[in-house]
């Protein structure tokens, strides 16, 4: 899953709609410093304007610029909420597209968060320890997971006593995995203080006294074979809440192992996405693709009938090496902050995307679902921001593993969190654009010199703009 390679990137990436910003272009390597002095030409195409035609854009904003330090510089007002493609010219040839993403103010102010709200450990009937998981999940990118072991709180804290003291790139958000006694029916309860399922693990005859009352709320038009495993999705859900935290209703289309009917029925659960204890609800999920198809499909007509309940994506992963689902379910947050209680007000907001991504590498698919801004939005950072984080985040997911067994230190854990809090920061303009240090100017200038003088080879354009050829 790496990302591709290219030999300029803009600085920010994400910037505030209408709004005159500095922008800077930069090389990405030594070798393809733009030259002293020399003309370029950007053009802007804003891909949501409205053009009479698709073969020569009219709202096109061109700019002739002079490259000054080995990059160039200019400042544009980007208009509206949208997707700027930003091509960058030399002799009247293409050299590279980039891409802009303006947002209103509202949105501009969130942090986008990708993470998985489902997964499962050694602990319960997973296969990977719980501080080893954590360091697989940021080794494929992700800011934040929550380990959700089947009727257990406690293997959570695990990961954070391995881990105490250290800074993590990843947010780990408290969870667990509800069915409380005699019910089929799992609920994912993330972000809570305290756990729900010790509630009835440890006590059973509190938990079916405290059950009593919630047969008295169950609407009357709920048919009768549900009303046991309603009364305690409505008990669970109250204590979930009561916990600080939400619950989510994760894949209406598993089938267990042993079996070749669903969990909950399409009928039980369809009155339980309409019942309103639910937070969110697991629209992409471990119900392999057949299940999400018909997930998404009963998402559609929810919302048709006009129930509009936040949708997640999730791996529900166990095995990471065969399950198919990890990394290739997830969410995209847009939360204040990548932290517990942020990530949680996020989803209740719903400002969660759920995503599923197949392909491999340098050919990687995504299909987004949520509301169609955070979905415009979700596409743009997931092939120019995601993926290239996943990239930085590998070494720093290998580290935290070592350090599990006490195998690295955590300065080189830390050293690597500083690399990706940098390209964040640049990305979204939170800090200044990589420029080519002194020392690199004159190396390559150097280089430059040499390269004019020695033989000249056929065919290799090794500045990528023709400005120096070799001819053998």
């Amino acid at each position: 899953m790496l990302p591709q390679t290219y030999n300029y990137a803009i600085y920010p990436a994400v910037v505030k709609a209408d709004t005159a910003t500095d922008m800077v272009i930069a090389p990405t390597e030594p070798s393809f410093l733009l030259f002293e002095g020399e003309e370029y030409e950007v053009r802007i195409i804003s891909t949501d304007s409205d053009e009479p035609s698709y073969s020569y854009p009219v709202h096109q904003v061109v700019m002739k610029l002079t490259a000054k330090d080995g990059v160039l510089r200019f400042t544009h007002a980007f208009p509206r909420e949208q997707l700027h493609t930003v091509w960058l010219y030399h002799n009247e040839k293409k050299v590279q597209s980039m891409a802009v993403y303006s947002l209103f103010e509202d949105l501009f102010a969130l942090r986008p968060v990708k993470g998985d709200f489902h997964g499962h450990s050694y602990r319960s009937d997973g296969r990977r320890d719980p501080a080893a998981l954590a360091g697989h999940y940021r080794e494929q990118g992700y800011d934040f997971f929550s380990l959700t072991d089947h009727n257990r709180y406690y293997p959570g804290a695990e990961i954070d006593a391995t881990y105490e003291g250290v800074k993590l790139g990843i947010t780990r958000v408290k969870g667990e995995e509800v069915h409380p006694l005699g019910s089929v029916v799992h609920i994912v309860h993330v972000g809570g203080s305290s756990s729900v399922c010790e509630q009835y693990t440890e006590d059973f005859d509190a938990f079916f006294e405290a059950l009593k009352p919630y047969f008295d709320q169950i609407p009357k038009d709920v048919p009768a074979q549900y009303h046991d495993r309603y009364a305690k999705c409505l008990w669970a859900t109250d204590r979930i809440h009561e916990a600080g935290g939400i619950a989510i209703f994760p894949h209406p289309y598993w089938m267990p192992g042993s079996s070749q009917t669903h969990n909950v029925c399409e009928e039980f659960a369809t009155i339980l996405l309409k019942s309103g204890m639910f937070d969110a609800y697991e629209l992409i999920g471990g119900m392999k693709q057949k299940g999400v198809n018909r997930s998404v499909a009963l998402w559609n007509d929810l919302r048709a009938e006009g129930y509009d309940i936040p949708v997640v994506g999730s791996s529900d992963v166990h095995v990471i090496e065969t399950d198919g689902t990890f990394p290739d379910y997830f969410t995209i947050c847009f939360a204040a902050d990548n932290e517990n209680g942020a990530i949680v007000d996020a989803v209740k907001k719903g400002m969660s995307v759920a995503v599923e991504a197949s392909g491999y590498e340098y050919d990687r698919c995504f299909r987004c679902f949520g509301k169609l801004r955070l979905v415009n939005y979700a596409h743009f950072l997931l092939e120019n921001y995601f993926l290239p984080m996943q990239r930085i985040c590998q070494g720093e997911g290998v580290a935290m593993r070592a350090y599990a067994m006490q195998d690295a230190p955590a300065a080189l854990i830390e050293l690597q969190v500083e690399q990706t809090d940098r390209f964040r920061e640049r990305f979204f303009g939170k800090a200044p654009a990589l420029l080519p240090s002194e020392g690199v100017k004159a190396a390559i200038a150097a280089a430059r010199t040499r390269q004019l003088q020695g033989p000249t080879t056929c065919g290799s354009q090794v500045m990528g703009m023709e400005k120096i050829t070799r001819k053998l």
